[in-house]
């Protein structure tokens, strides 16, 4: 990823004192990336941009002059999709003192015997799947002696994921998956090793339902972190399962990434009156690879209803031009063919210090980043 935007982001290193967050979102992949203070960073996800081999996160610390190595302390997989793990495997192994973590559905041997059998044989999953990403992770940790199965990999309800910070002011929890989630993916793995032909992704174990959403908690600010953490029809799974747990955090939070890109079935109404504040600052990861890609102008309207401060990572969502009744016929008789102007992928940078009692972040907006109007 080339940075040569004319925007006014500067690609100065935060202060030691000062969190920072970086939500990218190229239209298609996501990744987070936090500053916690006094150089830890964390990495949630990973993503490359067009034309780019490198992951945004290494991209960006290498930018501002931080070598990931030694920056990247904490390393999280939310989920196994394919837009949420692109490039994830190089930064495992940039980073080899890093901890890394995934949701706890997936701590089973029959899930690694599947990854193992794919990524060998190719008769399941294709080459370039998600599982090709995940078995590059585990023989990454097996040629350094290593096991991944082991205690401080695996994340659930509860899972505090960082602790530091003045007077540990400064914590990383997980929300999800809850313990019923983790129980009855057992029986989806069980159920794919079964499975007889070939194809692309593990859908028996709707990798959504498993996502790791997470509460990030400062002095005076919290962040929640939404990932693809979906609506569920029963108590035991998804968001009404989060908002029942007992192992949570009961601040509320100022600051949103909107999850499963501001699609419907990730948005909760209680989620939003009893676990954010009002208004808060919103961000939004859209997706480009659906007919009618995310979010959808419904969905804007809805978000738009709950934050006056919605930020899209990259805006408008596809490259491909809009469909305009009554003007492509005209457009069609002129014109062999269309094409959408190039806009440069962007992301959203959020800075506040660590000190300050009523921190108000500073937001910038990088490429084709955008702040979202109601029309």
């Amino acid at each position: 990823m080339e940075f040569c935007s004319e925007n006014s982001l500067s690609f100065e290193q935060p202060r030691p004192d000062e969190f920072e967050i970086n939500i990218f979102g190229p239209g298609v992949g996501e990744c987070i990336l936090m500053h916690l203070g006094h150089g830890d960073w964390f990495v949630i996800d990973s993503c490359r941009y067009p034309g780019s081999e490198k992951s945004a996160a290494i991209a960006y610390l290498e930018k501002i002059g931080l070598e990931p190595s030694i920056s990247i302390k904490r390393i999280l997989a939310t989920h196994w999709h394919d837009d949420h793990i692109n490039g994830l495997a190089d930064i495992v192994r940039r980073c080899p003192n890093a901890t890394f973590a995934m949701s706890a559905a997936l701590e089973q041997s029959q899930f690694f015997q599947l990854v193992f059998e794919v990524h060998e044989s190719n008769k399941l999953v294709a080459a370039n799947s998600t599982a090709s990403e995940f078995a590059d992770i585990l023989e990454y940790f097996s040629s350094l002696g290593k096991e991944i199965v082991s205690a401080d990999v695996y994340v659930a309800d509860g899972t505090m994921l960082y602790l530091g910070g003045p007077d540990e002011s400064v914590r990383v929890q997980a929300l999800s998956p809850s313990a019923q989630t983790i129980t009855s993916c057992m029986t989806d793995v069980v159920a794919k090793l079964t499975t007889v032909g070939g194809t692309r992704r593990f859908r028996h174990l709707a990798p959504n339902a498993l996502s790791v959403a997470v509460q990030v908690s400062t002095l005076a600010l919290d962040l929640l972190l939404k990932a693809d953490l979906e609506n569920a029809n029963t108590d035991q799974f998804g968001w009404q399962a989060v908002l029942l747990s007992k192992l949570r955090t009961k601040r509320r939070s100022q600051f949103v990434k909107v999850g499963h890109h501001g699609s419907f079935n990730a948005h909760n109404d209680d989620v939003w009156d009893s676990m954010i504040e009002s208004k808060p600052l919103s961000i939004v990861t859209p997706y480009s690879r659906l007919s009618e890609p995310l979010p959808k102008d419904s969905d804007v309207v809805r978000l738009m209803s709950r934050t006056d401060q919605l930020f899209a990572t990259t805006w408008p969502p596809s490259r491909k031009p809009p469909r305009r009744r009554g003007i492509d016929a005209d457009v069609a008789s002129a014109t062999k063919s269309r094409h959408a102007v190039n806009r440069e992928p962007g992301f959203v940078r959020a800075r506040f210090l660590l000190s300050d009692p009523s921190p108000i972040p500073k937001i910038e907006i990088y490429g084709s980043a955008k702040r979202m109007q109601n029309a």
